[in-house]
C-alpha cells in the first residue's frame, strides 16, 4: 500500500510547480530579451570589420547573417532540437543565403548559382588568406565577404542559442567578443577601429552578465523559500550599482586610450603572412634600361596615354634597395615596406595625399613586362582590355612606392583607366629648406667612395641639408653629359653597379645616361641623410630633351627613347619629392679640350672589356620577363570549363542529402547502443524502445506516460502485444532474464518493425526513416516519466523500484 504524502511535502511540490509555470510564462521574455542583447553585441562587434570592407554590401551581409542565424537558433530553442540538427540547419541557411549576401556577383537575383556555391564554399577555406593578402578596403570583391558572413552567422546561431537555452545566458557574449577580435586580426595594420568601440562592447557584456546573474539568484531564492522576491531590491538595484561601476571604469579606460593611443602600426595577420607576389623573383627593370634606347626600340611606340597632365610622368617601378650591383624593388629579405605587394579589390586609400586628382587612360602598344605603368598615387584601376578579368585578378600594388605589377605580365592590347592623385611638388627655392624625412628604406650597401667625395666637393659644409641636396643635383646637371652608348654615341658603359658609379664620378668627363645619374643622385641623397629611391618611367623627351613622345588629340604616345629614371627623396615638410638629376643633351667635348687635372700618372681612357660590350649587346629586351603559357588541349579546356558546374551540382546534392544522412546515422548509433547494453535486461528494454520509436516515426501517437500495453493499443503492424508483455516480464519479473530471452526479444522486434513497413510506398518509407519524432521522444507532461520513456538509465539493468530507492522486500508490491 502506498504511503500517503505529508501535507508539507505536497505544499512544497505545489510551490515548485507554480514557479515552473511562472518560468514557462517568462520564456517568451527570455527569448526576446536575450535575442535583442545578442543583436546589440553583434552589431557593436561588427564595427571592427568595417575598415576591411567599407561598403554597403557588408551591411547587407550582416543583416542577412543575423536574421537567418536568429531564425535557426530560435527554431532550435522552441522545438528543443539537438545540436546536430541545429548545425545542419545552419549549413543549410549558409547555402541558401550565402551567395546573394556574400558573393553577390555570382547570384541570380536572390537565388544561388553553381559557380556562386563553388566560390562560397571555397571562400570558407581560402577566403581568409586572400583577405589578409589584399589591400583594404575590399568591398564586395570576388568572394571576400564570405569570411565575415560565415563568422557572423556562426556567432549569431551560437550566441542566440546560448542566450535562449543555456542556464547561464551571459556566456552568449563570448561569440560577439570573438567576432570583434577576428575583425581586428584581419583588419588593417593601423588602428582604424576606435578604442571606444572595444570599451563599449566589453561594457555591454559585463552589464548583461551582472543583470542576468542577479536575476538568476533572485529566481533561485524565490524557488527555495516559496515566495516572491522584490525585483527592485534583488535585481534592479544591484544591477544599477554594478552598471555605474562598469561605466566609470569604461570612461577611465577610454580616456587613457585617447590620451596615450597605441602606435599607428601594429602586428596583425596581414603583416606576417607570406605574400603571393614577391618582387625579388623578377629582374630589376632598371637593369634593362638600355634596351629601350637600342635603335630597334627607341622609335617604337610603347604606351598611348590620354588625360596625362602637362610634363606628366608615367611610373614603371620604384626601386629602393641597392646592393652595390643593382637597384631593385623590395628589400634584400623582402621584409621592407616596398617588398609587400597586395591585391587591390576596389581602391587604394589616398587620404592625406595633397595634389591634383587625374583620370588617365593607358593602352599598351610595344611595352611588356610584369610592372604596370601608373601615374601619381594610384587610387583606382579599371582594366578594360580583352583580358580584363584575368588582369584584374593578377594585379598587385605597393602603396608605399606606388608600384603596380601584373603577374604574368602586361602585353600589347592591355588597356586600363587610372584614377590617381599627382602630389604637389616644392620649388627649388623651397627645397633648399627641406629637412630629411623619417621614411624607412633598406640600407644601401657597397657604396663607392666617390659618392662621399663628390658630395663633399660640391656642397658647402655649413649649408643646410636641403641646400646640399639642391647643390649635388645641380652639379650632376651642370657637369654631366648624356650618352646611351648606342650607334654613334660616345662610349658609355651600361649598368649602375658600384664600379660604374665610381667611374662616372671620377672620369675627366662625366658621361652616362639616366640610369647612372639617377643611381648616383640617390646614393648622394642618402649620404646627405635623405631617404632616397630611384624611379623608372616614361616622360616626354626622356628627361634629355631628345625628340620622342608625340601628342595628338589629347593622347600622348611614348616611345622607347622616352624612358627615363629619376629619384624621390623623403622630406619632413612635403613627404616624397621627385627630383630630376639628369643633364640635358648637349655636345660632348673631346677630352683633350678639358683642363688637365693634376694626377700622379698619365690619364688614359681604358676601353671597356669586350665581355661588357657583349653583355650590353645581348641585354634582354624589356619583354624578356613575360612567359607565354602553353596552349592547353581542347579536351582539357572543356573539362576545366565544366568542372565548376559539376562540382557545384554535386556539392548542392550533398548538402541536400546531408541532413537526412545525419538523421539515419543518429538512429543507427542509437540502435547499436541499445543492442549492446551492458545487461540482458537493458538489451530487452532497448529492443522495446526501438519498437516504440518505430511507431513514433510511423506516425502512431504515443503518450509519454503510457504503459507498454497502452502504447501498442491500436498500433499498426503485428507483434506489438507480445513485445510489450515480454518487456514487462523482463523489467518487473522476479528473476533475471537470460541471453536467449534478450536475443528472442530483438528478433521479435525486427519482425514487428518489418511489419510496420509492409504495404507502404517508397516515399512513405523514406519519410519514416528520416522522421525526427523518435529523436525528440514522445510527448509527456512536464515532470512525468512513463514506462516507455527512453532515458540512458533505462539500459543500466536496474528495475524501476531500485532506481527509486525502494527496499528489496517491497519489490513485489504494486
Amino acid at each position: 500500500m502506498t504511503t500517503p504524502t505529508p501535507p508539507a511535502e505536497r505544499a512544497r511540490r505545489s510551490t515548485r510547480r507554480s514557479h515552473r509555470r511562472d518560468a514557462r510564462r517568462l520564456a517568451p521574455f527570455r527569448l526576446a530579451g536575450g535575442t535583442l542583447v545578442v543583436w546589440l553585441l553583434l552589431a557593436v562587434a561588427s564595427v571592427s570589420w568595417w575598415p576591411v570592407y567599407r561598403d554597403d554590401s557588408m551591411i547587407v551581409a550582416a543583416v542577412t547573417a543575423i536574421v537567418f542565424g536568429t531564425l535557426v537558433a530560435l527554431v532550435g530553442a522552441v522545438l528543443r532540437l539537438p545540436l546536430v540538427v541545429v548545425a545542419i540547419a545552419t549549413v543549410a541557411a549558409f547555402t541558401l543565403a550565402g551567395v546573394p549576401a556574400a558573393v553577390p556577383g555570382q547570384a541570380n537575383g536572390v537565388l544561388p548559382t553553381g559557380p556562386g556555391l563553388l566560390a562560397l564554399f571555397a571562400g570558407v577555406a581560402l577566403g581568409w588568406k586572400q583577405l589578409v593578402t589584399i589591400s583594404l578596403p575590399v568591398g564586395s570583391y570576388e568572394a571576400l565577404l564570405v569570411p565575415y558572413f560565415v563568422t557572423l552567422l556562426v556567432a549569431t546561431v551560437t550566441a542566440v542559442s546560448v542566450a535562449t537555452r543555456a542556464s547561464r545566458q551571459e556566456l552568449a557574449s563570448i561569440p560577439a567578443l570573438v567576432l570583434f577580435a577576428v575583425g581586428v586580426v584581419v583588419g588593417p595594420s593601423r588602428l582604424d577601429t576606435s578604442i571606444v568601440t572595444a570599451v563599449v562592447l566589453v561594457a555591454i557584456a559585463l552589464v548583461w552578465a551582472l543583470t542576468v546573474r542577479h536575476a538568476r539568484r533572485a529566481v533561485a531564492v524565490a524557488t527555495t523559500i516559496g515566495s516572491a522576491v522584490p525585483i527592485a531590491r534583488s535585481v534592479v538595484r544591484p544591477a544599477l550599482v554594478g552598471t555605474g561601476t562598469i561605466v566609470a571604469a569604461a570612461v577611465v579606460a577610454t580616456g587613457l586610450g585617447l590620451v596615450a593611443p597605441p602606435g599607428n602600426e601594429r602586428t596583425v595577420a596581414r603583416t606576417d603572412v607570406v605574400k603571393p607576389f614577391d618582387p625579388r623573383d623578377y629582374v630589376s627593370p632598371l637593369s634593362g634600361f638600355r634596351a629601350y634606347e637600342e635603335r630597334s626600340a627607341a622609335g617604337t611606340a610603347q604606351l598611348r596615354v590620354t588625360g596625362l597632365p602637362e610634363n606628366g610622368f608615367v611610373r614603371i617601378a620604384t626601386l629602393d634597395t641597392y646592393d652595390g650591383v643593382v637597384y631593385r624593388v623590395g628589400g634584400s629579405d623582402g621584409s621592407s615596406a616596398s617588398g609587400t605587394f597586395e591585391r587591390v579589390p576596389t581602391s587604394v586609400d589616398v587620404r592625406g595625399v595633397t595634389g591634383t586628382r587625374v583620370r588617365v587612360g593607358v593602352t599598351v602598344d610595344g611595352y611588356s613586362g610584369v610592372w604596370l605603368p601608373t601615374v601619381g598615387d594610384l587610387e583606382r584601376v579599371e582594366f578594360t582590355g580583352a583580358d580584363a578579368d584575368d588582369e584584374r585578378g593578377s594585379f598587385f600594388y605597393n602603396g608605399s612606392t606606388q608600384t603596380g605589377a601584373v603577374v604574368g605580365g602586361v602585353r600589347d592590347g592591355t588597356a586600363y583607366d587610372l584614377t590617381a592623385v599627382v602630389p604637389d611638388q616644392p620649388t627649388d627655392a623651397q627645397l633648399e629648406a627641406a629637412r630629411p624625412g623619417s621614411a624607412a628604406v633598406p640600407t644601401v650597401r657597397d657604396v663607392p667612395d666617390a659618392v662621399r667625395e663628390t658630395v663633399e666637393a660640391t656642397t658647402d659644409a655649413d649649408a643646410s641639408s636641403g641646400a646640399k641636396l639642391v647643390a649635388v643635383i645641380q652639379a650632376l646637371k651642370r657637369n654631366g653629359y648624356v650618352s646611351h652608348g648606342v650607334g654613334d654615341d660616345r662610349m658609355s658603359r651600361s649598368g649602375h653597379g658600384a664600379d660604374r658609379i665610381q667611374e662616372l664620378l671620377t672620369s675627366p668627363l662625366m658621361i652616362g645616361d639616366q640610369e647612372q645619374y639617377a643611381a648616383a643622385a640617390a646614393l648622394m641623397a642618402d649620404e646627405l641623410g635623405f631617404p632616397a629611391r630611384v624611379v623608372m618611367g616614361f616622360t616626354a623627351g626622356g628627361d634629355s630633351g631628345s625628340a620622342g613622345a608625340s601628342a595628338s588629340g589629347g593622347t600622348t604616345t611614348f616611345r622607347g627613347s622616352d624612358v627615363t629614371a629619376r629619384i624621390e627623396v623623403d622630406t619632413a615638410q612635403w613627404g616624397w619629392v621627385m627630383l630630376n638629376p639628369n643633364p640635358s643633351v648637349r655636345e660632348i667635348p673631346n677630352e683633350q679640350q678639358q683642363t688637365p687635372q693634376p694626377v700622379t700618372r698619365p690619364e688614359t681612357v681604358v676601353p671597356p672589356p669586350a665581355v661588357d660590350q657583349q653583355d650590353q649587346d645581348q641585354q634582354a629586351p624589356p619583354q624578356s620577363d613575360r612567359n607565354t603559357p602553353p596552349v592547353q588541349p581542347l579536351w582539357l579546356q572543356i573539362l576545366l570549363a565544366a568542372l565548376p558546374w559539376v562540382l557545384g551540382a554535386l556539392g548542392l546534392i550533398a548538402l541536400v542529402l546531408l541532413p537526412f544522412g545525419v538523421i539515419v546515422l543518429l538512429k543507427r548509433i542509437r540502435r547499436r547502443r541499445r543492442r549492446r547494453a551492458p545487461t540482458r535486461r537493458g538489451r530487452i528494454v532497448g529492443a522495446w524502445d526501438e519498437y516504440r520509436d518505430a511507431l513514433l516515426d510511423r506516425g502512431h501517437d504515443v503518450a509519454g506516460s503510457a504503459t507498454r500495453r497502452e502504447t501498442v493499443a491500436g498500433a499498426p503492424g503485428e507483434g506489438g502485444t507480445g513485445l510489450a508483455a515480454l518487456a514487462d516480464r523482463a523489467v518487473f519479473g522476479p528473476s533475471d532474464v537470460d541471453q536467449v530471452a534478450a536475443d528472442r526479444m530483438w528478433s521479435a522486434t525486427d519482425d514487428a518493425v518489418g511489419t510496420l513497413r509492409a504495404g507502404r510506398t517508397r516515399r512513405e518509407r523514406f519519410r519514416t526513416a528520416v522522421s525526427l519524432r523518435s529523436l525528440r521522444g514522445p510527448d509527456r507532461p512536464r515532470g512525468t516519466t512513463g514506462q516507455g520513456s527512453a532515458r540512458r538509465g533505462d539500459y543500466d539493468g536496474r528495475r524501476p523500484d531500485e532506481r527509486r530507492g525502494r527496499p528489496s522486500e517491497d519489490r513485489g508490491r504494486p
